[in-house]
């Protein structure tokens, strides 16, 4: 039973130094740039995609929530909700002729138009309630 024992932990520590030694020349393989023909074919998300565009940076006032206008002073929450609640726009002029908009709600939105950004709606941006209540707090 002792030699059984004694085969068994020489095997081990046999292949255990064979398999530490084939990891790094894994390791290497994938930081090198080798890319698998799996991962070649993979689907894209059309929501990553469009967060890879300027909507990743920008306010999309077409499909972004109204969280989203968090980080801008002045516009959240009750321009942001004008924003969304009159959402899909044509172009960017068109915020300004939201009706019922304050000339001083009007010049906070003239002040941050650099910020915004348009493209068509996207529904698995802006279906059912997510504009107003994603879920997601800080």
């Amino acid at each position: 039973m002792k030699q059984f024992f004694g085969l068994l932990m020489a095997l081990g520590l046999v292949f255990g130094t064979l398999v530490s030694d084939a990891q790094p020349a894994v390791a290497n393989m994938l930081n090198g740039g080798t890319v698998f023909l799996a991962e070649a074919n993979l689907p894209r998300n059309a929501v990553d995609d469009k967060l890879a565009t300027e909507y990743g940076y920008k306010l999309d006032v077409n499909n972004t929530n109204v969280a989203a206008f968090r980080k801008y002073r002045g516009l959240f929450p009750t321009i942001a909700s004008k924003i969304i609640r009159n959402a899909p726009y044509e172009n960017l002029e068109d915020i300004l002729e939201i009706p019922g908009l304050s000339d001083v709600e009007k010049s906070r939105i003239q002040e941050n138009m650099d910020i915004f950004t348009l493209s068509p709606p996207n529904p698995a941006l802006v279906e059912g309630d997510d504009r107003y209540n994603n879920g997601f707090y800080r």
